[in-house]
């Protein structure tokens, strides 16, 4: 990207970073390639997820994020990345 666009991109991984919160919420892992980033985080409350992360982005301009809520109580997503990544 060019350095105006790389550098928000830092900006929006430096707010998310702030999202972290013991027993609440953490980022599980992120992909990153084919321009495309990819954060996964477990949340133990949407709304509070939401409501953090609008409150890290105010003053931020508009991202081409796209959010995707499911649940995962077995850790398939994780598993499925360390199996991808030959790590099991």
């Amino acid at each position: 990207p060019d350095s105006a666009t790389n550098a928000g991109m830092l900006e929006l991984e430096k707010a998310l970073g702030r999202l972290e919160r013991p027993g609440g919420c953490y980022e599980a892992y992120r992909r990153i390639g084919r321009d495309l980033r990819e954060f996964v985080f477990h949340i133990s409350d949407r709304d509070q997820f939401l409501s953090e992360l609008n409150q890290q982005l105010a003053g931020h301009p508009h991202y081409p994020i796209k959010i995707k809520f499911f649940e995962d109580p077995l850790w398939s997503d994780v598993q499925q990345l360390v199996d991808d990544l030959g790590l099991s």
